[in-house]
């Protein structure tokens, strides 16, 4: 009887591992699961980024600078690393007033000379609405800042004639939540 009962023991510790390693089963193909589901979105992200790729979806054909779209997207990947990353980055917003007989013309020289004032491909710039464009400039902290200003404020009035407004927040002295910092920027150079 020693024996059977041993067995029998042995059966139930036998079965109460084949149980275990039945819901370990279970739990790794949930995992499985969910991380396909995250590697398709990924794939999805980057599909719609090359679908984009060289299209009016991306630039702007007027100012040659990235949609705004396609400029937030980027902001936000940047954001993203700038947090992971613990680097800083600062936004740079820049509303201006043209006359409309030169519009076309000189929404086009602002483009340009916008992206003459940072290191592209490594910073961004964007047209954020129809008179307004965004720059981030990576690596650039709050004591950095104002020198980019200046180098944008300088290129921009030696146009002639063009009235202009910049506002700037540096990631993370001055601000942690992009939305936030995005609509702050609105209603500074509005």
């Amino acid at each position: 009887m020693d024996e059977r009962t041993e067995l029998l023991k042995r059966i139930e510790e036998l079965e109460e591992k084949l149980r275990q390693c039945q819901q370990r089963e279970q739990e790794l193909e949930a995992l499985i699961e969910e991380y396909n589901e995250v590697m398709k979105k990924q794939f999805q992200v980057f599909d719609d980024f090359f679908e984009k790729l060289g299209t009016t979806k991306m630039i702007d054909p007027l100012t040659r600078v990235y949609a705004k779209d396609h400029f937030l997207r980027l902001l936000s990947y940047q954001h993203q690393r700038a947090f992971e990353e613990n680097t800083p980055y600062t936004i740079f917003f820049v509303k201006t007033k043209v006359s409309k007989n030169e519009r076309e013309k000189a929404l086009m020289k602002i483009g340009k000379i916008l992206k003459e004032c940072v290191r592209v491909p490594l910073d961004s710039v964007g047209r954020y609405s129809d008179d307004t464009f965004a720059l981030f400039v990576i690596g650039v902290g709050k004591e950095t800042a104002p020198n980019i200003e200046e180098r944008i404020k300088n290129h921009i009035e030696s146009i002639g004639g063009i009235e202009y407004s910049i506002a700037y927040k540096s990631y993370p002295e001055d601000f942690m939540d992009l939305e936030k910092a995005i609509l702050d920027l609105e209603k500074a150079v509005a």
